[in-house]
């Protein structure tokens, strides 16, 4: 039945009725309304994506963004009521109208597209989606018009669309819905546009203001204090041991502010320099004076943290300065800018509830009188003379107000403002008629799926209430969960062997769930205790709960609030008496948001989820193969930067953090300190110039080894956590129809849809003149083979071809969009899949399962997993079971293996979020499984390490067969650890090991490279037996290591914290031991009489 409707519809004149559409639907329906099972409810991730005029007037209407629920809501501006929500792409953000009033255009952050809304009101089609404005790339299948906000119109016929993360704008036909052109812009994250006079006007949000490191060739004590060469490249020195390092502004640093661009050629006329840092939101009058919402970050005011030993006392508790800034085009070209100062400069501050923290919206009356501002931090929306900057009036809104809209009256003079409060997620109607009296008049409550918590917590990390002065918020540096790109000086610990705070970069919030401990520097959120950056070679203690992660991140707000937030010397203690502002209420909740803050979806992921050739290659450099710098072995990032989250922590060595390289095609400024955003290298200089583009900066991690380049389309395409299919969109209609995109789209998203990893849905019109019927869509892959049922009723179901038909003879128009499953929120967190071992152990080689016939199960740590999550492989489904065992051990079972070689797993929790993307092999048989692993470790591991491994294992096969063929490098050292074949011996306590190694030649006098003998090194770990063994073939007890101690003296010490401390560090480093500390400190005594015995039984024998 169904090939014949398909036929039946397909031959239909373009002019046949609505009433035989609906019958024949009908007729379809009554066949299989029975086996039609209920939806699934539609779930909403909280990505919390940035804004950039989210709000419009149209005539009588009020259109706003209700990012929360990837709708834009209506009101009737006289009513105060919604009168219609249409569903677009998913976290809309900005909406622009078009020139003559009969479109809303409206960016959608995550589904990289823009929603058409029709709003003319004689249309068959008004207030429905009726074109979808995206681009993809036609081989990899992967957007091209990443994460756009800012919206502006040219004319009805030209568009422009601020493409952040691309930095770049597009230019779009509005006749054809294509991009034309793209402007370049050569700054960080462009978000506002507007146009003005045959103008069009741009910001790149993270402009920076011209700070580094204070690094360079010559060292001239001011702009440059330290050898930049000898600290960042031949030594890659982390910590900055043995030199002076500040934080300056360099006049050299690109520091473009305003691109302006004449929209008749699109050609670029002016860029504007050093107007601010973080630029949130701008306007521009009639005249052409542009002005600029925007706060101007101080972290240089105590940047002289080698030279001067400055810390948080010289930053007054004001990290940025919240400002408007003028820029006067009277002469065709941008005049010196006006900084109008929203609040006392330091060392004043503004008086408890006068603050403006975070000016955000910005908007110029109609008679260019006054300017309109919202205070995204302080919740207010404020009036400024726009002639003399002089603040008229403000009025308490909702929480972080993000967007205004004005309605002006025939002489220009505003008298209401449309206030959107983004995180509030209501709209309130502002009183504005006497600028120095405003009023709120209404406020209107817009529908929100955000888990409360989550709601509440995101509240507290945007209040400006935060900090003692009022002016900054948790936010203000970690900016829609982001990072601000900039380096500070805070209450961080000094390094183990440093003499000054070292400047550190912003780290993202985004993707902290399960990376704990925090050690971005110090020991913020750390429930297993180990060595940080201020304590190497020692153990700190856990300062939060294992399997209560809302801890770590709690420790994490309460010492931010206590140091960062506070002015130095404010006591001030909340409800709890913990030193800081906000409650402990608000506290507890900001916990739970910043576990809640995901990375957006892979930018590059193709949309049928399939990773491509290169990134797939790109995993196997990172994690297996290795970068060849020119050393004997290859250098593997992924040894540190390791799965599930490209993470580790307590680095030996540095005690910090491996940063991750989720989102890294964000983030340009790399490395803790930005130790390579300097701009007297000559390679980052030619970089800057660009604009910073992420590739280039992060090619600089591996010297721009061609080699190594996939390792970068992996960055862009590796799973956070959701399918590449989420929030992709297809509009049919007459044009689209007819055009293979549409086509190939729709069937990546149905079979998606089939596998569970989106849920398919969409809304549109069928028309016929003079009625049409709306009609909301979910694709049901059990109905028919593949229906799209109208849930509106059910008493309609449409095939694929059916639509495409529809849309083709100009009878349907309609847009699906694959949208996430209802298990997105904090308390379904991303499942994740990693090697075999404690999340926190994660550092080393990693050991990837091989899988052959007989032997289809591989086994692996996970977590967040549910029993009953979907196996992926390589992109797709497929049949497999998966087994949750103890201690986070999960064994997954394949009911058939893919084709020999390297893949990629995935577990999808139903309806939830997927994990990481994790590496397995297929091999042949048992025996190419083992040549498989010789095969690695013979390219990637010392035979010194391969041994030392065998050892610590107690496998003394496997030490025989490495001696036979090894056995003349027996007394070597190990590469990394220093340590000699028999010293590994002693440390693990394995006798028979040790009895073996001396037999084939092993020195017991051999020392480590810290001069440890074996017997000093059993001794302090106290191994009696193996002492004894060490002791009767010869070893010396008064022999000193490089420190000048004996095995007698490392024993002899009394018994103290630190050297406690000692030996759990040895615990955490070393995961099988367990030490009992009440032994240790019992058996120290009985090892130091035992070797001094042997001392003075030798001297007798010796005098006999």
């Amino acid at each position: 039945m169904q090939d014949r409707f398909s036929t039946r519809v397909a031959n239909m004149k373009p002019g046949f009725s609505l009433l035989t559409v609906v019958v024949l639907f009908t007729g379809l329906a009554a066949a299989s309304e029975f086996q039609h099972q209920p939806f699934k409810p539609i779930g909403h991730p909280t990505f919390v994506s940035p804004h950039a005029s989210p709000i419009a007037i149209n005539g009588q209407h009020v259109y706003v963004v209700n990012t929360p629920s990837d709708t834009v809501d209506v009101i009737d501006a006289a009513a105060r009521k919604i009168v219609a929500r249409i569903n677009v792409g998913i976290d809309p953000v900005g909406i622009a109208v078009r020139p003559d009033g009969k479109e809303i255009w409206v960016s959608n952050h995550v589904s990289d597209s823009i929603s058409v809304i029709d709003s003319d009101p004689s249309s068959p089609t008004y207030f429905n989606v009726v074109a979808t404005v995206q681009e993809f790339d036609s081989k990899t299948k992967s957007t091209r018009f990443d994460e756009p906000v800012g919206i502006a119109f040219a004319s009805n016929k030209k568009a422009y669309v601020a493409l952040s993360s691309e930095n770049e704008i597009a230019v779009i036909d509005v006749v054809t819905r294509k991009v034309t052109r793209r402007l370049t812009i050569t700054a960080q994250d462009p978000r506002a546009i507007t146009v003005r006079n045959n103008r069009l006007y741009v910001i790149p949000f993270e402009s920076n203001n011209k700070t580094q490191l204070s690094g360079g060739d010559k060292i001239d004590g001011d702009l440059v204090t330290f050898n930049a060469w000898e600290h960042s490249i031949l030594h890659n020195n982390v910590l900055s041991l043995g030199h002076v390092v500040d934080i300056v502004k360099h006049p050299r640093v690109p520091d473009r502010d305003l691109y302006v661009f004449d929209t008749e050629t699109d050609e670029l006329i002016e860029t504007v320099d050093t107007l601010g840092t973080l630029l949130y939101g701008l306007t521009v009058d009639s005249k052409g004076q542009v002005f600029i919402a925007q706060t101007d970050a101080r972290n240089d005011a105590n940047g002289r943290s080698g030279s001067k030993k400055h810390g948080l006392k010289e930053l007054e508790n004001r990290t940025f300065l919240n400002q408007i800034t003028k820029v006067n085009f009277d002469n065709g070209s941008g005049g010196k800018p006006e900084f109008i100062n929203l609040e006392p400069l330091p060392p004043m501050h503004p008086a408890k509830g006068d603050a403006l923290a975070t000016p955000f919206a910005i908007e110029i009356s109609g008679d260019d009188s006054t300017l309109i501002a919202s205070a995204a931090g302080s919740d207010k929306l404020f009036t400024i003379d726009a002639t003399n900057g002089k603040i008229l009036g403000r009025v308490d809104v909702g929480a972080v107000p993000r967007g205004i809209a004005l309605e002006n009256s025939e002489n220009g003079r505003t008298t209401r403002a449309w206030v959107l409060n983004a995180v509030a997620n209501t709209v309130s109607l502002v009183d504005v008629s006497e600028t120095s009296n405003l009023q709120v008049q209404e406020t209107i409550t817009l529908d929100d799926p955000t888990h409360l918590t989550v709601k509440r917590g995101r509240i507290a990390f945007n209040t400006a209430a935060a900090s003692t002065t009022q002016t900054y918020s948790c936010a203000s540096c970690h900016p829609d969960g982001h990072t601000d790109q900039l380096l500070w000086v805070l209450k961080t610990p000094i390094v183990t062997g440093g003499n000054q705070i070292m400047p550190r970069s912003t780290m993202p919030i985004r993707g902290l769930r399960d990376t704990e401990p925090y050690h971005w520097d110090g020991i913020p959120g750390d429930p297993y205790g180990g060595n940080n950056s201020g304590n190497i070679h020692g153990s700190n203690p856990p300062n939060s709960k294992v399997g209560i992660p809302t801890t770590s991140t709690r420790h994490l707000i309460d010492g931010g609030l206590a140091a960062t937030m506070t002015m130095v010397g404010d006591e001030t203690v909340n409800d709890e008496g913990k030193a800081g502002a906000l409650t402990a209420a608000q506290r507890e909740d900001m916990a739970t948001f910043l576990l809640s803050v995901p990375y957006p979806p892979a930018q590059r992921r193709s949309y049928d989820n399939v990773v491509s050739d290169r990134a797939e290659q790109g995993f196997k450099l990172f994690h297996i193969d290795g970068d060849l710098d020119d050393k004997v072995r290859p250098n593997v990032c992924g040894n540190c930067h390791r799965m599930p989250f490209l993470v580790s922590t307590n680095t030996p060595g540095t005690g910090m953090d491996a940063p991750t390289w989720r989102g890294a095609y964000d983030r340009f400024l790399i490395l803790p300190q930005g130790r390579l955003n300097i701009i007297d290298f000559d390679f980052y200089a030619r970089v800057a110039e660009q604009g910073i583009p992420e590739r280039n900066v992060w090619q600089f991690s591996w010297a721009g080894r061609r080699r190594f380049d996939p390792v970068w389309e992996m960055v862009l395409e590796g799973s956070t956590g959701f399918s590449g299919s989420l929030g992709r969109q297809v509009t049919l209609d007459a044009t689209t129809a007819t055009e293979q995109l549409s086509r190939d789209l729709l069937i990546a998203l149905e079979l998606s849809a089939s596998e569970g990893a989106v849920i398919l849905a969409g809304n549109g019109v069928l028309i016929d003149d003079p009625a049409s019927q709306s009609v909301a869509l979910r694709f049901d892959a059990k109905l028919d083979g593949g229906t799209y049922v109208n849930n509106g009723d059910g008493s309609q179901a449409f095939t694929r071809e059916e639509l495409f038909a529809l849309a083709t003879n100009g009878k349907f128009i309609g847009t699906l969009t694959a949208r996430h499953g209802l298990n997105a929120d904090v308390d379904h967190p991303q499942p994740a899949i990693w090697t075999r071992g404690p999340i926190e152990r994660q550092r080393g080689r990693q050991q990837f399962p091989t899988l052959y016939d007989g032997n289809d199960r591989m086994k692996v740590s996970g977590r967040h997993i549910h029993k009953d999550a979907f196996v992926i492989i390589d992109g797709r489904r497929v049949n497999g079971n998966v087994s949750l065992q103890d201690s986070e051990k999960v064994e997954i079972e394949l009911a058939a293996l893919p084709p020999v070689g390297m893949h990629l797993l995935q577990l999808q929790n139903p309806n939830g979020l997927f994990s990481n993307d994790f590496i397995f092999h297929v091999a042949k048989n048992a025996e190419a499984a083992a040549e498989l692993t010789r095969k690695t470790d013979r390219a990637h591991r010392d035979i010194r390490e391969v041994l030392a491994e065998a050892i610590a294992n107690g496998d003394l096969e496997h030490v025989k067969r490495i001696l036979n063929r090894a056995g003349r490098r027996i007394n070597e050292r190990q590469p990394a650890s220093g340590s000699t074949a028999l010293s590994t011996a002693a440390f693990h306590d394995r006798i028979d090991i040790a009895n073996l190694l001396i037999r084939r030649g092993a020195k017991v006098e051999t020392t480590n490279r810290d001069g440890n003998t074996p017997l000093l090194v059993a001794a302090f770990m106290c191994r009696r037996k193996m002492v004894q063994l060490l002791l009767e073939k010869g070893a010396s007890p008064l022999t000193k290591n490089g420190r000048g101690e004996t095995s007698i003296d490392v024993v002899s010490s009394p018994w103290t914290k630190q050297l406690a401390d000692i030996y759990t560090g040895i615990d955490n480093v070393v995961p099988e031991f367990k030490f009992n500390l009440e032994r240790i400190e019992r058996e120290r005594p009985q090892m130091a009489d035992l070797l001094r015995n042997h001392v003075e039984q030798a001297k007798t024998e010796k005098e006999e």
